[in-house]
């Protein structure tokens, strides 16, 4: 704990230590949930009131963050790294523009 004088009077302010990035795996966790509007299609007909009820749909994704840039979101969900040569393979890979977050 650091202790401060500030006009007089010692306040105290606690310490965060923080966490060093762990250069094996670099990725950051998406914070709660990626939510983001999908196209929705359909192969067959739909008649004039299906059309006009026809929306994006809300998905929402959890994992880490590949890549953040600001024309699109790439995550992953599950990983695994191989234990002779360390590297990493990425599944349930999505990249997502920034422009359906």
């Amino acid at each position: 704990m650091i202790k401060i004088r500030s006009s007089g009077a010692m306040v105290k302010r606690r310490y965060i230590k923080k966490r060093k990035p762990n250069p094996e795996f670099p990725y950051k966790p998406v914070k709660d949930t990626l939510n983001w509007r999908d196209a929705q299609s359909h192969t067959g007909w739909l008649n004039f009131e299906q059309m006009k009820k026809l929306r994006p749909a809300l998905s929402k994704s959890k994992g880490w963050i590949f890549e953040d840039t600001d024309d699109h979101i790439k995550i992953f969900g599950t990983y695994s790294k191989d234990p002779d040569d360390k590297s990493i393979e990425f599944g349930e890979v999505i990249c997502i523009p920034k422009k359906w977050v």
